[in-house]
């Protein structure tokens, strides 16, 4: 019969899309042991919202977050921009920035988050024209804020200014 065939074909096509969605280019993976640091928009409400879906799908607490508002003179160190255009992404001392940035924050999150950076596979050029268009309109669209976002204190062990509490000296 003719069912039979098709029902194959699309058996194999779900296997394909499946091994497809969850393939990370190792590419987009920093070294073992690398530290990476998500620095984002702190005025902008797009910006604050990606930075909630990556602490959501991060439970190994990979990443660790910045607002760039306030930490400029650590993102010059490595040459990073520095003029809200863009997130930044420093994994191992190497600066990511547009749609390269957030397809290696996707690679580091938990599944299925994690099969967002099949679009790693779109040329950079076609995905930064893209992420160029959404960031250039992010506030009209979305909206900012007039000051940076403060942590709670849920999150705020995941960012950079973040200081673990000293016990006293008799305590220790």
């Amino acid at each position: 019969s003719m069912g039979s065939p098709s029902r194959s074909t699309a058996a194999v096509l779900v296997v394909l899309l499946a091994a497809a969605l969850s393939y990370i280019p190792d590419s987009l993976l920093p070294p073992d042991g690398a530290d990476s640091w998500l620095f984002f928009d702190g005025h902008c409400n797009l910006c604050d919202g990606f930075i909630n879906f990556v602490v959501l799908g991060d439970s190994a607490r990979q990443i660790k977050f910045g607002a760039q508002q306030k930490h400029q003179a650590l993102m010059k160190t490595y040459g990073a921009p520095v003029d809200l255009s863009s997130v930044v992404l420093i994994q191992g001392g190497q600066v990511h920035t547009r749609s390269t940035a957030v397809m290696r924050v996707f690679a580091r999150i938990d599944a299925p988050h994690r099969y967002l950076s099949i679009f790693y596979l779109i040329p950079s050029p076609i995905r930064d024209v893209c992420y160029q268009f959404v960031a250039k309109h992010r506030y009209s669209i979305f909206g900012h804020s007039e000051k940076c976002r403060e942590p709670t204190k849920e999150f705020e062990s995941r960012f950079l200014e973040y200081v673990e509490p000293t016990k006293p000296d008799f305590m220790a």
